[in-house]
């Protein structure tokens, strides 16, 4: 019984949360990115005026087709993969990977979450524009997955691809890295075409937000140290197991087919969470001197 009680308390949960919480609080003012804050604005204004361009030229429907023919020439199954990354309960879930090395990361994902969560859904209820299954007629295009209906504008896949693809951004600095992550943040956009669930000027619009809602997030969270006292932290790392957990009870977001990669992940990540805040954190090795 010792033992065990000795083996909770070196626990990092429990013996080294409070520590790496303060650390990572410093880590947030001191680490300011600025450069990396006005490249993610300038992104997205780019953004932005492709949409408005694009609307003011071809409108609002404009050059969905072009994308939208080119569906068939990859299975379906890998549509629904990548269009499924952009679901909030899988960017989520992959947060929790970083859940104890970055609690950084996971204040500033909070805050764009309540950020995005208010300006999607408001700008969908205030638009509320068709779908193209709605807006187009049966045939006319190539659908893959759920044939979705209303609100449209703009694309909530988009904007949750680009602000986890922001956050990443921000708090790592790794040129080729980083260039991934942008190209990964503008597949996922493009599956939301493919897949006959948006149009191009929602995930331009999408995407731009998700982005701008970030650096925001970045600039509040340093307002506030809430997120790094342990309450909050648990909290937001509780909100992170239920997305896992909604995976691993068949959630899809409609897309089926992503379904056994979409538990791979979640799995990995609590299998991840339990190691790293339930198991003794490892002593460091000692080298023995009689060796030398």
């Amino acid at each position: 019984m010792q033992s065990l009680l000795a083996q909770i308390k070196q626990c990092f949960i429990v013996a080294e949360l409070p520590v790496r919480l303060d650390s990572s609080k410093h880590s947030l003012n001191d680490q300011y990115d600025a450069q990396a804050l006005k490249r993610l604005t300038q992104i997205a204004l780019v953004l932005l005026g492709v949409a408005l361009l694009l609307w003011l030229v071809a409108g609002y429907h404009g050059a969905f087709h072009l994308f939208n023919q080119f569906t068939p020439y990859f299975p379906a199954a890998f549509w629904q993969i990548v269009t499924f990354m952009g679901d909030t309960t899988f960017v989520l879930t992959l947060a929790l990977f970083v859940a104890r090395r970055k609690p950084e990361l996971l204040w500033v994902l909070f805050i764009a979450a309540i950020y995005g969560t208010l300006v999607t859904h408001g700008l969908k209820t205030l638009f509320g524009t068709e779908r193209p299954p709605v807006a187009l007629l049966v045939g006319d295009y190539n659908l893959v997955g759920k044939a979705l209906r209303n609100g449209s504008f703009p694309s909530g896949h988009s904007f949750t691809a680009f602000a986890f693809v922001a956050v990443a951004y921000y708090f790592f600095d790794h040129r080729r890295l980083r260039l991934g992550l942008l190209l990964l943040g503008g597949l996922i956009g493009l599956s939301r075409v493919m897949v006959a669930a948006h149009w191009p000027v929602d995930v331009l619009v999408g995407g731009a937000l998700g982005m701008l809602v970030t650096v925001a997030a970045v600039k509040t969270a340093k307002l506030s140290d809430i997120g790094f006292r342990r309450p909050m932290h648990l909290f937001i790392v509780f909100l992170l197991l239920v997305a896992a957990l909604m995976i691993m009870s068949g959630h899809t977001g409609g897309y089926s087919q992503a379904q056994l990669f979409a538990k791979v992940i979640a799995f990995a990540a609590l299998l991840v969470f339990v190691c790293e805040y339930f198991l003794p954190a490892r002593q460091p090795r000692i080298p023995d001197a009689g060796r030398y």
